[in-house]
């Protein structure tokens, strides 16, 4: 009896609004962004009706600059069962308890490569977006839509790559605090958002405030993650994606081979001639030891 009571009522739930004229409508439910990569930023969550219009790559208008010919970007998979394959984040994060933490912990030196915080010590990505698009709309200078732009772009790239949005998104803060307008280091040779030293690179210059195109922000990610596909072995430019294939996924690694374009020394990764703090300080940026734009080097 108790089995089959349920669907007397939904029966009856039928009938009544039969007679009563009134439709039963499935309820809506919102996306929470629970899981990887899922309603955190999209291209449109602050536009408004003054905002200019964002083009998507695939459909980028005449007035995008040129991006120079021949620079592709090589799809790079995952190995199955490596910590970033498919973008996955965990729910709690280095809170514990899903909410982000309001300053910063105490900054470590993660020196050798056993001190690398583990994955489930990581911020969620909503934690990390939430104290870092203050200071890319502030301290950068970059406009609203443009931070947002930079947020998702970094979501899908990261999906379609097969890798950790969180990753890319700390080398990005890391390598130039989220800048979309021309930022150039190593003395001429580092480009855009994540410092490529690439030529040719899509950039934001010549494009007003808040105006630079969604397809011209989406190729400096792509630079970033999937790196310059030419013909070496390795690519002269290899992207993040690069490295975390083929170091199978091993995070630290890849930062130090991101950073200096090699790994002289496995056991102590501040051993290297680029930035020494390279890995600690985007260590601490996924453990919330640097927050926002912030910059400090974690390590002597």
């Amino acid at each position: 009896m108790l089995a089959i009571f349920p669907h007397i009522i939904s029966v009856g739930v039928l009938l009544l609004s039969s007679v009563l004229g009134v439709p039963l409508e499935p309820r809506q439910f919102e996306n929470t962004g629970d899981g990887a990569n899922a309603g955190l930023f999209t291209a449109a969550s602050s536009s408004s009706a003054a905002s200019p219009t964002v083009t998507d790559a695939s459909t980028a208008t005449t007035d995008t600059p040129a991006i120079a010919e021949g620079q592709l970007f090589a799809q790079t998979t995952m190995p199955a069962g490596s910590a970033t394959t498919g973008g996955a984040q965990s729910s709690g994060g280095a809170t514990g308890t899903g909410e982000c933490p309001k300053t910063s912990s105490a900054p470590r030196c993660y020196r050798m490569h056993s001190d690398f915080p583990a994955e489930s010590q990581w911020m969620d990505l909503p934690c990390m977006i939430s104290h870092a698009r203050p200071d890319m709309v502030g301290i950068s200078n970059d406009g609203p839509d443009e931070a947002d732009n930079v947020i998702s772009a970094i979501q899908s790239v990261s999906e379609q790559a097969g890798i950790d949005p969180r990753i890319p998104f700390a080398v990005m803060l890391q390598e130039s605090s989220g800048k979309v307008r021309p930022i150039i280091g190593d003395w001429g040779k580092s480009f855009g958002l994540f410092q490529v030293q690439i030529p040719g690179v899509a950039l934001c210059d010549g494009y007003a405030k808040n105006t630079c195109p969604m397809s011209v922000i989406t190729a400096m990610v792509e630079n970033g993650i999937y790196g310059h596909n030419g013909t070496d072995t390795p690519p002269k430019a290899p992207g993040i994606a690069y490295w975390l294939s083929a170091e199978s996924g091993d995070v630290a690694y890849a930062m130090r081979g991101y950073n200096t374009g090699r790994i002289p020394n496995r056991e102590d990764l501040t051993d290297a001639t680029a930035t020494k703090s390279y890995v600690s300080d985007i260590g601490n940026r996924l453990v919330g030891g640097l927050l926002g734009a912030a910059h400090r080097a974690t390590c002597p």
